[in-house]
Protein backbone atom coordinates (compact mmCIF):
# COMPACT_ATOMS: atom_id res chain seq x y z
CA UNK A 1 0.00 0.00 0.00
CA UNK A 2 2.96 2.36 0.80
CA UNK A 3 4.46 1.50 -2.02
CA UNK A 4 1.02 2.15 -4.60
CA UNK A 5 1.38 5.62 -2.66
CA UNK A 6 4.82 6.43 -3.38
CA UNK A 7 4.46 5.87 -6.96
CA UNK A 8 1.36 7.48 -7.42
CA UNK A 9 3.13 10.98 -6.02
CA UNK A 10 6.17 10.00 -8.11
CA UNK A 11 4.02 9.72 -11.18
CA UNK A 12 2.34 13.31 -10.01
CA UNK A 13 5.75 14.94 -9.43
CA UNK A 14 6.89 13.26 -12.97
CA UNK A 15 3.52 14.87 -14.67
CA UNK A 16 3.85 18.55 -13.04
CA UNK A 17 7.75 18.62 -14.11
CA UNK A 18 6.91 17.67 -18.02
CA UNK A 19 4.34 20.06 -17.90
CA UNK A 20 6.40 22.97 -16.62
CA UNK A 21 9.60 22.28 -18.80
CA UNK A 22 6.74 22.19 -21.93
CA UNK A 23 5.14 25.10 -20.06
CA UNK A 24 8.98 27.01 -19.99
CA UNK A 25 9.68 25.62 -23.47
CA UNK A 26 6.31 27.24 -25.36
CA UNK A 27 6.82 30.63 -23.45
CA UNK A 28 10.49 30.47 -24.79
CA UNK A 29 9.77 30.16 -27.92
CA UNK A 30 7.09 32.74 -27.83
CA UNK A 31 8.82 35.15 -26.53
CA UNK A 32 11.83 34.03 -29.06
CA UNK A 33 9.34 34.69 -31.92
CA UNK A 34 7.30 38.05 -30.95
CA UNK A 35 11.03 40.10 -29.51
CA UNK A 36 12.04 41.41 -32.78
CA UNK A 37 8.34 42.70 -34.32
CA UNK A 38 7.79 44.38 -31.04
CA UNK A 39 11.70 45.69 -30.64
CA UNK A 40 10.71 46.94 -34.68
CA UNK A 41 6.92 47.97 -33.55
CA UNK A 42 8.67 50.40 -30.85
CA UNK A 43 11.42 51.59 -32.88
CA UNK A 44 8.34 52.81 -35.85
CA UNK A 45 6.58 54.33 -33.00
CA UNK A 46 9.71 56.32 -31.67
CA UNK A 47 10.32 57.63 -35.32
CA UNK A 48 6.35 58.58 -35.88
CA UNK A 49 6.57 60.76 -32.39
CA UNK A 50 9.86 61.98 -33.74
CA UNK A 51 8.22 63.40 -37.30
CA UNK A 52 4.74 63.90 -35.25
CA UNK A 53 7.01 66.80 -33.00
CA UNK A 54 9.34 68.34 -35.49
CA UNK A 55 7.61 67.83 -39.36
CA UNK A 56 9.95 70.01 -41.19
CA UNK A 57 12.70 67.03 -40.59
CA UNK A 58 12.97 64.06 -43.17
CA UNK A 59 15.63 62.42 -41.39
CA UNK A 60 16.85 61.92 -37.79
CA UNK A 61 20.67 61.37 -36.18
CA UNK A 62 20.20 60.62 -32.57
CA UNK A 63 22.95 62.27 -30.73
CA UNK A 64 25.22 60.56 -28.16
CA UNK A 65 24.05 62.05 -24.69
CA UNK A 66 27.45 60.19 -22.67
CA UNK A 67 29.66 62.70 -25.23
CA UNK A 68 27.82 66.07 -23.86
CA UNK A 69 29.36 67.14 -20.85
CA UNK A 70 26.36 68.17 -18.79
CA UNK A 71 24.61 67.87 -15.60
CA UNK A 72 22.95 64.25 -15.87
CA UNK A 73 21.56 64.73 -12.23
CA UNK A 74 19.89 67.53 -13.21
CA UNK A 75 18.40 66.39 -16.54
CA UNK A 76 18.22 62.48 -16.02
CA UNK A 77 14.82 62.41 -17.38
CA UNK A 78 16.20 62.90 -21.15
CA UNK A 79 16.39 59.28 -22.26
CA UNK A 80 17.34 60.53 -25.67
CA UNK A 81 18.00 63.32 -28.06
CA UNK A 82 17.91 63.22 -32.04
CA UNK A 83 18.76 66.36 -34.62
CA UNK A 84 15.96 66.35 -37.28
CA UNK A 85 17.92 67.39 -40.37
CA UNK A 86 16.38 68.47 -44.08
CA UNK A 87 18.14 68.62 -47.37
CA UNK A 88 21.50 68.44 -44.93
CA UNK A 89 20.55 71.34 -42.74
CA UNK A 90 19.52 71.06 -39.05
CA UNK A 91 16.04 71.87 -39.06
CA UNK A 92 15.78 70.85 -34.62
CA UNK A 93 16.15 68.67 -31.88
CA UNK A 94 14.05 66.00 -30.50
CA UNK A 95 13.48 64.52 -26.92
CA UNK A 96 12.61 61.54 -25.59
CA UNK A 97 11.56 62.27 -22.01
CA UNK A 98 10.25 60.49 -18.63
CA UNK A 99 9.29 62.31 -15.88
CA UNK A 100 6.41 62.32 -13.40
CA UNK A 101 2.85 63.46 -14.03
CA UNK A 102 0.58 62.99 -10.81
CA UNK A 103 1.93 59.24 -11.61
CA UNK A 104 5.40 58.65 -12.76
CA UNK A 105 6.18 57.01 -16.18
CA UNK A 106 4.95 59.85 -18.10
CA UNK A 107 6.61 59.63 -21.46
CA UNK A 108 7.04 62.30 -24.03
CA UNK A 109 8.09 63.59 -26.82
CA UNK A 110 9.07 66.97 -27.76
CA UNK A 111 10.59 68.84 -30.81
CA UNK A 112 12.90 71.97 -30.96
CA UNK A 113 13.65 74.27 -33.54
CA UNK A 114 16.92 75.19 -34.24
CA UNK A 115 16.49 78.72 -32.40
CA UNK A 116 14.75 77.06 -29.56
CA UNK A 117 10.72 77.03 -30.75
CA UNK A 118 8.79 74.32 -29.58
CA UNK A 119 7.55 72.66 -32.66
CA UNK A 120 5.16 70.16 -31.14
CA UNK A 121 5.26 67.69 -27.92
CA UNK A 122 3.62 64.58 -27.77
CA UNK A 123 2.37 61.76 -24.94
CA UNK A 124 3.90 58.71 -25.60
CA UNK A 125 2.85 56.70 -23.04
CA UNK A 126 1.15 57.78 -19.40
CA UNK A 127 -0.63 56.49 -16.29
CA UNK A 128 -2.48 59.63 -15.58
CA UNK A 129 -6.00 59.40 -14.46
CA UNK A 130 -8.37 58.32 -16.85
CA UNK A 131 -10.84 61.35 -17.43
CA UNK A 132 -8.26 63.90 -15.83
CA UNK A 133 -4.45 63.94 -16.41
CA UNK A 134 -4.97 61.17 -19.12
CA UNK A 135 -6.72 64.62 -21.51
CA UNK A 136 -3.12 66.10 -21.51
CA UNK A 137 -3.12 63.57 -24.59
CA UNK A 138 -5.82 66.02 -26.25
CA UNK A 139 -4.58 68.31 -28.88
CA UNK A 140 -6.22 71.19 -27.29
CA UNK A 141 -3.88 70.71 -24.43
CA UNK A 142 -0.51 70.06 -26.19
CA UNK A 143 -1.05 72.37 -28.92
CA UNK A 144 -0.49 75.70 -26.69
CA UNK A 145 3.12 74.53 -26.53
CA UNK A 146 3.43 74.98 -30.27
CA UNK A 147 5.23 77.92 -30.73
CA UNK A 148 6.63 79.58 -27.06
CA UNK A 149 9.94 80.14 -26.67
CA UNK A 150 10.51 80.77 -23.48
CA UNK A 151 10.18 79.86 -19.93
CA UNK A 152 6.85 78.68 -19.44
CA UNK A 153 4.41 79.07 -16.52
CA UNK A 154 0.90 77.37 -15.52
CA UNK A 155 -2.30 79.33 -15.32
CA UNK A 156 -5.65 77.55 -13.82
CA UNK A 157 -7.37 80.16 -16.18
CA UNK A 158 -6.57 82.65 -18.55
CA UNK A 159 -4.59 85.52 -17.85
CA UNK A 160 -3.47 86.39 -21.28
CA UNK A 161 0.62 86.31 -20.28
CA UNK A 162 3.22 85.71 -22.56
CA UNK A 163 4.54 81.87 -22.20
CA UNK A 164 1.58 80.33 -20.11
CA UNK A 165 -0.14 77.15 -20.47
CA UNK A 166 -3.56 77.13 -19.05
CA UNK A 167 -3.59 73.57 -16.61
CA UNK A 168 -6.19 71.24 -17.47
CA UNK A 169 -9.55 71.47 -15.31
CA UNK A 170 -8.57 68.83 -12.10
CA UNK A 171 -5.41 67.46 -13.21
CA UNK A 172 -2.62 70.72 -12.28
CA UNK A 173 0.38 68.66 -11.69
CA UNK A 174 0.03 66.58 -15.07
CA UNK A 175 -0.16 70.08 -16.27
CA UNK A 176 2.70 70.65 -14.44
CA UNK A 177 4.66 67.81 -15.40
CA UNK A 178 4.53 68.39 -18.73
CA UNK A 179 5.30 71.73 -18.87
CA UNK A 180 8.41 71.33 -17.14
CA UNK A 181 9.16 68.76 -19.16
CA UNK A 182 9.35 71.14 -21.97
CA UNK A 183 11.16 73.97 -19.78
CA UNK A 184 13.93 71.41 -19.58
CA UNK A 185 14.64 70.48 -22.58
CA UNK A 186 14.21 73.69 -23.54
CA UNK A 187 17.41 74.80 -21.06
CA UNK A 188 19.28 71.73 -22.25
CA UNK A 189 18.61 72.93 -25.94
CA UNK A 190 20.22 76.30 -24.93
CA UNK A 191 22.71 75.61 -22.71
CA UNK A 192 24.35 71.92 -24.41
CA UNK A 193 22.95 72.02 -28.41
CA UNK A 194 23.12 76.06 -28.94
CA UNK A 195 20.33 78.00 -29.58
CA UNK A 196 20.17 79.36 -32.86
CA UNK A 197 23.07 77.16 -33.96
Amino acid sequence: MNKAKNDSIFNLTLRLVIITVCAGLILGLVYGITKGPIEQQEIKKATEARQMVLPDATDFKQIALDGIDYDREKYSDIQEVYEGTANGQAVGYTFSIVTKGYKPGLSLTIGLSTDGKVMGVTIVSHDETPGLGANATKPDFLDQFIGTDGPLTIGKTPSGAENEIQALTGATITSKGVTNAVNLVREFSEQYLGKGA
